[in-house]
């Protein structure tokens, strides 16, 4: 897969705690289980991914390529895979990467589409994501029930390729 696709320009805000059960019943929230490994990057595409996502009793393998553009857009290029390229992959993956397991809450709200995922490593890191037609569009409507902390959609902390590296097997 090349590095071409589509723009991404997505904002991020850290959440004070994850929503409650109820706030998220309450929103119409579908929960996912996801997991994902980043692989050794190349020069066409620095940060290469696949991840597996449970939603039920369905299982789905994507594989992803991002490449930064400016702030907070990039160009994503984005793949569903079977489960056999999905393994084959995993061998590339980046040793100083760790697997990020986390549950994504989807919903829509005031004309958005709003992902919450609340990740197993770091305990209880809630971050919102939503993805914009253009970079300077205003900051949307939230649900009450959602503590924003701050933005945090230029702070390579929150990047899920740099929380990847706190979930790396210690050397030892």
């Amino acid at each position: 897969m090349s590095s071409r696709g589509r723009l991404e320009i997505e904002r991020k805000w850290l959440l004070a705690a994850p929503p409650s059960e109820e706030d998220l019943r309450a929103l119409g929230a579908e929960s996912l289980r996801i997991e994902q490994m980043y692989l050794l990057g190349t020069p066409e595409a620095p940060v290469r991914r696949v991840r597996r996502t449970v939603h039920g009793d369905r299982v789905e393998y994507t594989y992803t390529e991002k490449r930064m553009l400016s702030g907070i857009v990039r160009i994503e290029g984005e793949v569903a895979i079977p489960e056999a390229d999905y393994r084959r992959l995993l061998e590339e993956a980046d040793p100083s990467r760790g697997p990020i397991r986390k549950t994504r809450h989807v919903f829509a709200y005031a004309g958005n589409t709003l992902e919450v995922d609340v990740f197993d490593r770091p305990p209880d890191l809630a971050v919102l994501e939503i993805e914009f037609d253009r970079s300077d569009a205003p900051a949307p409507e939230l649900p009450a029930c959602l503590q924003v902390v701050r933005d945090v959609s230029e702070d390579p902390a929150y990047l899920n390729v740099t929380l990847a590296r706190l979930a790396a097997p210690a050397a030892g």
